[in-house]
């Protein structure tokens, strides 16, 4: 390979670095938003399931606790499935 073409090939792999490196600055802010969203509504879907399943049964806090704690759960695992584990190193 010649090396005008070989620099040629770093200019563009060095473009695309670039590119690349102000693209995850500007998503920064909105992964952000994107968890603190998935959190937030996690925990609010365990809560209404929990207080569902409680007034079909008549047992007032049992079903909550528990589908709170299975939410939140559910809720962090996506979290890390989706923004570190696949994101990280």
């Amino acid at each position: 390979m010649s090396n005008k073409k070989y620099e040629e090939i770093e200019r563009e792999i060095d473009k695309l670095k670039a590119e690349k490196n102000k693209s995850s600055v500007l998503s920064g802010g909105s992964a952000a938003f994107n968890i603190a969203v998935e959190l937030v509504s996690g925990v609010i879907v365990g809560v209404i399931i929990g207080l569902f399943f409680d007034n079909l049964f008549d047992s007032k806090p049992a079903f909550l606790i528990i589908c709170l704690i299975l939410a939140t759960i559910a809720v962090f695992r996506s979290i890390w499935n989706k923004y570190i584990k696949n994101n990280g190193a």
